[in-house]
């Protein structure tokens, strides 16, 4: 176990007082026999459960509909990232800094620490925030997970977390972490789940291997699905613009074309100077754009105004960070592609 930097003293005090107050806490958990398991969002959690089921104790830190950019630990999250056997984070700077500092801090070591998100060939924000991904548009790169095949994770550099903006700004990092707009990259991080839980816990192998493989080959129908849906769309009209830049695996997987983004790639902060506000204007005159999807985690105060002075029209309804309750992760995909598809495919 490497050596942690210590970082504010406030914040190390709670956490060691509330891992002392909270070793009962999970007394029955402790005897079940079960790993516990923590995720530190819905998504996350989800796939989790398809493969552990009643094997593991789930532990989800957010709750869902909440702006995984902008959550904000609560004092007993230090026992739960404390109690678990293993911890699924999606890293490439997602989660705020605050969590990330507390999920370093309070696990029992390094070794239970698993970044999701280097796993599944992320790709990169375009420089500008609204480039084609031009050099993402060759699905090659991961089809053969229709036949579930390893990956090579090579070439994945631990991503250096000091940087991170807390909340306000929250700042991504070179590689875009919304991984779950392709389901065959979901198939990626589950793979990479199954494997750690037969790892942690092979007396249960079978089971993980079994509800893993089922769920890899559901993610395979699912991008069939939403590959079919997307083609109903004619392809002038596959062109958007949203709040910020969520959608680079929609993209770089089905065609579709995120032209621009009100606010840039690597910030959620609603702040664009007028530069920015006119760019944006041009881009929707330039391509004759008829409408403009607002996320419902994070709506931007611009998109109303970008809206009224383009004269199009706002879609509201737009999931793109996080499930809502007792929703799934095929549910939370085919309602976000179903909005996008009924708002493009008639459109003149």
């Amino acid at each position: 176990m490497r050596t942690r930097p210590i970082y504010k003293i406030g914040a190390i005090v709670l956490s060691i007082v509330l891992i002392a107050c909270g070793t009962g806490s999970t007394t029955d958990e402790a005897t079940s026999g079960k790993i516990n398991v923590l995720a530190t969002t819905p998504m996350l959690g989800d796939f989790v459960n398809q493969i552990g089921g009643e094997n593991i104790n789930l532990t989800i830190l957010m709750p869902p509909e909440v702006d995984p950019h902008t959550y904000d630990p609560s004092p007993q999250d230090a026992t739960k990232i404390a109690d678990a056997d293993i911890v699924f984070y999606v890293g490439l700077k997602y989660e705020p800094s605050a969590l990330v500092k507390l999920v370093e801090n309070t696990s029992n070591s390094d070794s239970v620490l698993v970044e999701v998100g280097e796993s599944v060939n992320p790709i990169e924000f375009s420089e500008e925030g609204h480039d084609d991904h031009d050099d993402h548009k060759d699905h090659d790169d991961h089809d053969d997970h229709k036949d579930h095949d390893d990956h090579d994770e090579e070439g994945h550099d631990d991503h250096d977390e000091e940087g991170h903006d807390d909340h306000e700004g929250h700042d991504h990092g070179a590689e875009d972490p919304h991984f779950w707009f392709d389901p065959l990259r979901v198939a990626m991080a589950a793979e990479l789940m199954m494997n750690q839980l037969i790892e942690l816990d092979p007396s249960n192998s079978e089971a993980y291997k079994t509800a893993g493989d089922a769920f890899i080959s559901e993610l395979n129908e699912l991008d069939s699905t939403v590959s079919a849906l997307i083609e109903t769309v004619p392809s002038k009209n596959k062109k958007l613009i949203t709040t910020h830049e969520s959608l680079g695996y929609l993209e770089a997987r089905y065609g579709v074309e995120v032209l621009t983004t009100i606010i840039p790639s690597l910030t959620t902060a609603d702040e664009i100077s007028p530069a920015e506000l006119v760019d944006v204007l041009d881009v929707i005159e330039d391509n004759d754009i008829k409408v403009i999807f607002v996320e419902s985690e994070a709506p931007s105060v611009y998109a109303e105004t970008i809206a009224a002075e383009a004269n199009i029209k706002t879609v509201t309804g737009l999931w793109v960070e996080t499930l809502r309750e007792n929703q799934s992760y095929g549910d939370w995909l085919m309602e976000n592609v179903e909005l996008i598809v009924e708002n493009l495919v008639d459109l003149p």
